[in-house]
């Protein structure tokens, strides 16, 4: 016997309006369909934000590395910084290193030292230090959308975040078979690092794109074998932008005279700098003076900053941000030594940084941004009625918790 209904909220990274648009992604499954707007930042600041319906201002992530030498968990560092950055950057070694300090500190959430130079580690603290996808993994406290469908008494499961797309894309077949869940929440992860490496529009990432599909498809050709009526919503966090210039302004920055760590410190994200100023208002304006010579891209303004929900009163993600144009990136920076085909991270109001809200079924309030799918989410499970009679949720390898 069927089922009474699944709701199912697939989460593909990066895949935006744009290419939902541009693609028919499709369009015969999903026919209600609109953008999204996305959450200034990168997956750092989105993600919590889809999983707790707050901004970041409030649920305190926006990106990995803040400026905090007196707390900082790579004091260790200062003993590598004589190493050639060819060396001390490469991936492997990067890899090795970053397993390392997550073990030594005891972190259970996203960890990458990615390229940030070893000279420069010992002024800056890590803030994802605990997983955003279980209790008390948020900076801020709220609860995530999981917390709330486990007090509902409704059966649920999720994928690993850790684990790769096939993997989740089995489990969660798995668990549509067994016919007890009503909720689920797919993570995947496969169009985001196609198109970062081939661009958007590269034979690759149509690869890509068909792969996905025949995944969504034979998930609810399976879901409707097990269940009289299935409720798919398939949604991302941002979209993705090829990119056409690249910017060596660290590098001409750091030859302008400033100290890192006495005047200023700075995190060079891939499309934004974020600035801090241990040597007081004569070096803050002496660098945005700096700054406001450079044709790349733009000082982001307090207003801007408060209307993305971005604005931090104690500045704990920079003082000043220097946000790149649409389409350029730094290389080098913390994150990358050297081009990226494809990138996010820039303003929200780029038509490719919009995410999608694609779906089979309306729903009362359809999200206009990100953070307000978490409410679909959870009218979902409110909407559900089953009695408890026991242990309800699956974790995360299919097994009644």
């Amino acid at each position: 016997m069927k089922t009474a209904s699944l709701d199912l909220f697939i989460f593909a990274d990066a895949l935006g309006w744009t290419q939902a648009q541009k693609r028919g992604f499709l369009a015969d499954l999903f026919p209600h369909r609109a953008p999204c707007e996305t959450i200034f930042g990168y997956s750092a600041s989105c993600d919590p934000s889809i999983l707790t319906g707050e901004l970041p201002a409030k649920h305190g992530h926006f990106s990995f590395f803040v400026h905090g030498p007196e707390c900082s968990p790579f004091r260790w560092a200062r003993y590598f910084g004589w190493l050639p950055q060819l060396f001390a950057a490469h991936h492997r070694v990067r890899n090795r290193v970053s397993r390392w300090v997550a073990r030594r500190n005891g972190y259970t959430g996203y960890f990458q030292l990615y390229s940030v130079p070893f000279s420069k580690l010992p002024h800056l603290d890590y803030t994802e230090k605990r997983d955003i996808y279980l209790p008390g993994g948020i900076n801020g406290g709220q609860p995530t959308i999981f917390e709330h469908w486990e007090k509902s008494g409704v059966p649920w499961t999720r994928s690993d975040w850790r684990a790769g797309d096939a993997a989740n894309i089995a489990h969660l077949k798995s668990e549509i078979a067994r016919g007890d869940v009503r909720l689920a929440y797919l993570f995947t992860a496969g169009l985001d690092a196609t198109m970062h490496a081939h661009t958007t529009d590269s034979a690759e990432t149509t690869a890509a794109f068909a792969k996905f599909e025949r995944w969504v498809r034979e998930i609810h050709d399976l879901a409707t074998q097990h269940y009289r009526e299935v409720r798919m919503h398939l949604f991302s966090d941002h979209g993705m932008t090829d990119t056409t210039r690249v910017s060596r302004m660290m590098v001409d920055f750091e030859k302008a005279g400033f100290i890192y760590g006495r005047d200023y410190a700075a995190v060079w994200d891939s499309t934004m700098a974020r600035f801090w100023f241990p040597g007081g208002e004569p070096v803050r304006t002496r660098i945005r003076e700096w700054l406001a010579q450079r044709d790349e891209g733009r000082i982001v303004t307090a207003a801007e900053l408060e209307s993305w929900g971005c604005l931090f009163p104690d500045h704990r993600y920079g003082e000043l941000f220097y946000l790149l144009a649409n389409g350029c990136i730094f290389a080098p920076s913390f994150m990358n030594r050297s081009r990226v085909p494809g990138m996010h991270g820039f303003d929200p109001a780029e038509p490719d940084s919009k995410a999608c809200w694609l779906t089979t079924h309306p729903v009362a309030n359809s999200p206009a941004r990100i953070n307000e799918i978490f409410h679909v989410m959870k009218a979902a499970a409110a909407s559900i009625d089953v009695p408890i009679t026991g242990p309800q949720v699956h974790d995360l390898v299919g097994k009644v918790a």
